[in-house]
């Protein structure tokens, strides 16, 4: 049985139809441009392709600013976190870091060996910048002390190389303004290694273990002895 629609709905849907659409676009030529995304995402949103869209949203519509006409790369940039010398000194005091940074080569202490330090004072000699920049300042007041008045304190220096501790001790040499390792630096390290004049190796120190990280980062080039006289 078919029911009749009463006067006054019929009145309604005929107003209904008469009416504008709620979104329009400028031209009919892109019905595109009149479409409006309903997928919420954050106001510091700079990277729209990092949000999840739903399967109905238009991909043209974006939550970047509409003036935003920095090239791909430029917004990369802008969002890099550039810190200031004081959030840089605190960062590396408990030894994060949040900033952006290219490869860091972890063995800031570098010396080439010479004859001092292969000798019969069996210690190695160390740049006083180096030392006090990346070692002396992490120390504990005690051992501070200890360093800077040439009684020195014990060290666990780590063999990369060779995935071994040592025990060497660490000190200022006051005649020579300088800090040394020794204390078994000649038998554990020279002898054991075959450590040669020329030869270059790396030293960093790691603040939570409060150890001294060590490795041969090249070897010094061999010279080959040719007698003139018979040469084969």
């Amino acid at each position: 049985m078919i029911q009749k629609i009463p006067q006054d709905l019929q009145s309604l849907a005929s107003e209904a139809m008469k009416m504008p659409p709620l979104f329009h676009g400028k031209s009919s030529k892109n019905p595109k441009k009149s479409l409006v995304s309903t997928t919420l995402c954050l106001s510091s949103c700079e990277n729209p392709n990092k949000r999840k869209m739903n399967s109905d949203d238009d991909p043209t519509v974006s939550c970047r600013p509409s003036d935003d006409n920095s090239t791909k790369e430029e917004r990369k940039i802008k969002r890099m976190r550039n810190l200031s010398n004081e959030e840089k000194a605190e960062e590396e005091w408990y030894g994060v870091s949040t900033e952006l940074t290219l490869f860091k080569d972890p063995w800031i202490i570098k010396k080439e060996l010479t004859n001092s330090d292969l000798g019969q004072l069996s210690r190695l000699l160390l740049p006083t910048g180096p030392i006090e920049d990346h070692i002396i300042k992490y120390l504990n007041n005690d051992d501070k002390n200890n360093v800077q008045q040439g009684l020195g304190i014990t060290v666990d220096v780590y063999d990369h190389d060779t995935d071994s501790t040592f025990e060497l001790i660490l000190k200022r040499w006051t005649t020579l303004n300088s800090y040394v390792l020794n204390g078994g630096w000649r038998m554990y390290f020279i002898r054991r290694r075959g450590l040669r004049k020329g030869d270059q190796i790396g030293l960093f120190w790691d603040r939570f273990a409060s150890r001294l990280h060590f490795r041969v980062l090249s070897r010094a080039a061999t010279e080959v002895f040719v007698d003139q006289k018979n040469p084969n």
